[in-house]
């Protein structure tokens, strides 16, 4: 029984170490520019990261906008609602993603769309905290395509990097936890490409 509570609890502490560690690198939120791609894919959360996508391809960083995981029964003018460009750019290169449920459908849904157009480099725009997970379930669908990331802000940490709640916390940590679920995936079957 000691043995076990020795285990048990050097797992936590190791599982402690690693959220630290992964708050401390996650990405710092983006400044608006961006490295030209041949297109533009937003996984679908809170409003800014589609607005984030928006100005992208507004300011040229694009061909085209795949916004990925929308919910089916948000229309698409209600989506056009929120874009402050040329309504010709709007109909002619914005997609949305109808499929997928999680970031690993977003990622086979940012493959299926990047093969058809044929790109080869893609600005990946998502959360800050939820950038690593999303970066890993995509490159590894997506081997042959460089892939940039463009983190937009969550809130969830403070100027100090540092979590500005316990809600926060909470949130950081279950991301943490699923990340280390997706590291150990693509460790056991490394490219679904």
């Amino acid at each position: 029984m000691r043995l076990v509570i020795m285990v048990l609890a050097g797992v936590g502490l190791l599982w402690a170490s690693g959220l630290v560690v992964f708050i401390l690198v996650l990405p710092q939120p983006s400044s608006g520019v961006a490295v030209p791609a041949d297109g533009v894919v937003v996984f679908t959360g809170a409003g800014a990261r589609i607005t984030a996508g928006m100005d992208l391809l507004n300011k040229g960083a694009g061909s085209r906008l795949l916004i990925s995981g929308v919910n089916p029964e948000i229309t698409r003018s209600s989506i056009q609602a929120m874009w402050t460009g040329e309504t010709d750019l709007f109909e002619c290169c914005v997609d949305l993603g109808l499929e997928a449920r999680s970031t690993e459908g977003n990622a086979a849904e940012v493959r299926d769309w990047a093969n058809t157009h044929g790109f080869t480099r893609l600005i990946l725009v998502t959360s800050d905290y939820h950038m690593p997970r999303a970066l890993l379930e995509t490159r590894t669908n997506l081997a042959d395509i460089e892939i940039a990331a463009y983190p937009v802000p969550s809130g969830l940490l403070n100027a100090n990097r540092q979590p500005t709640s316990i809600s926060a916390l909470r949130k950081l940590a279950v991301e943490y936890s699923k990340y280390v679920a997706v590291c150990v995936k693509t460790f056991v079957a490394p490219n679904r490409d």
